[in-house]
Formats: C-alpha cells, structure tokens, sequence
C-alpha cells in the first residue's frame, strides 16, 4: 500500500476532487492535466489507485504537486475505491472525475453562491466516442425524480455532491451505483436543494468497464434498482415502451417520411 496524505493542517477546502483509477496511464495523464488548468486553492486532489501496475504511479509522480492525496491499495471495484475517496475527503463538495475525464471548467466558481442548504450542483458533459469524437450532451434541469427510472438523467462526472449529505455508493452494484445513489440523495433531499448550472462540465469518453459487460448485467441491476425504489413493475413498462417505439413510432415515421 502506498499512502500520501496532504496537509491535515490546511483549513477545509470547498472541494475535493477525487480520480479512481487502475492502470491506466495514459487516461490518467489526460485527467491529471486538465485538473491541473483549473484547480484552485480551495480545492483538493485525491487520487485513490487500485494498485496498478503499469506506469500509473509514474504519471501520478509527474504530476505530484497537483495531488493532495494519493492512495493505492488493491479495492473491491471502481465504487469500493470511490467510497474510499469520500472516506478520506475534507471539501465541503465532492466532484468523482474518473480516469480519462477531462475537467472543461473551473468546478469553484460553480459554487460561487451555493446556500447552505444545497446537497446537489449539477450541470452538462460531452459524451464522446473512445476516437473522441462527440456523440452527444448529456444533462439537463431535472424536473422529476422519476426521471432516474428510464435511466441516468446525468453523467456523474457532471454532479457536484455535498459530502455530508452523500449516500455512499453500494457496492453490490456493479455499474449503476451513481445511478442509484444520486436518486437516494434526491429522494431525501428534494429536488429544490439541487442546483442545475446549464454549464459544459466534462468531457466523459464512452467504451469503459460498463460498456465491455452484457446486456444481462444491466437488466439485473436494473431490475435490483426498482425493487429498491419499490417499483418492480417499471421494467415492464420500458418494455412497453420499447416495442412501441420499435414497431409503431419509428414505422409510421419511416412511412410518413416517404409521403
């Protein structure tokens, strides 16, 4: 186990960004150095690595007076070492920005103005292809809890979460933890104390972990998910939903097209 603290001494930052990350140098640089662009004084880095062993830690040496904190130790997947970085994070907001994200803005002042009372800030991420090209942009003012059921309304990447009122992430999830922990923290707090901030946040590139596992993953954690949320019966109104979109909408828009 390697373990760097920073300076427990400091006053307590706004907020700590904290990157999870196993062998994988070559995303992590392109984290490190957009973190590095934007990275104010009332923020802290932590880096917790789950014991790479490719050339990560090198990347994390070049880059040494950028992190606050690093950890690396062997984890239990990538939401066990996330729930490690709330563990040892010190900021008033948390901001998970994975390996390979790149920070497109300065995360402080987008809590310029934040009450007391706000538990969630939250804004946009381009969603690009792994050749990084755009696919699309993701995120926009919720107006319903609800809408975490069809799925993930945000990338993650994009939510600033106020720490003492995070949900840690559950573990028995495997790639849908964000997903339910956000809608747990919004279920308790409410919709009112979120923040929307119509603001480009990251740039998020797809064809991680979640992409290389099959179908049958996600709809059990899915269906996990609404038993959870105490509605099993919304698989099978997506279902619905599905077929109709698959053999009524997209027919009938293919035929009056060609009218």
């Amino acid at each position: 186990m390697i373990k760097l603290p920073g300076d427990n001494g400091a006053a307590s930052p706004r907020l700590s960004i904290i990157t999870v990350v196993r062998n994988d140098a070559v995303g992590l640089q392109r984290t490190l150095a957009s973190v590095s662009r934007w990275k104010g004084g009332r923020t802290e880095y932590l880096i917790i690595d789950g014991a790479s062993t490719d050339g990560t830690l090198q990347v994390v040496e070049a880059y040494r007076a950028l992190v606050d904190h690093l950890l690396s130790e062997p984890d239990n997947g990538i939401y066990d070492a996330m729930n490690k970085g709330i563990a040892l994070a010190r900021g008033d907001f948390l901001l998970f920005l994975n390996a390979g994200d790149e920070l497109l803005v300065d995360p402080e002042e987008l809590l310029d103005g934040c009450g007391d009372t706000t538990v969630l800030v939250y804004g946009r991420a381009n969603m690009r292809n792994p050749d990084g090209s755009l696919s699309y942009v993701k995120g926009k003012r919720l107006k319903s809890n609800f809408r975490f059921f069809k799925g993930m309304p945000l990338c993650h990447q994009a939510i600033l979460y106020r720490r003492e009122a995070m949900v840690p992430f559950d573990t028995a999830f495997r790639i849908m933890a964000d997903r339910v922990s956000t809608w747990q923290l919004l279920r308790r707090y409410g919709l009112r104390r979120s923040r929307f901030v119509d603001r480009i946040m990251v740039n998020y590139y797809e064809g991680g972990f979640s992409g290389s596992l099959p179908p049958s993953v996600w709809q059990e954690e899915e269906d996990r998910f609404y038993r959870l949320a105490g509605v099993p019966w919304y698989r099978y109104k997506k279902q619905v939903n599905r077929l109709f979109k698959e053999r009524v909408r997209i027919p009938l828009k293919r035929l009056l097209k060609r009218d």
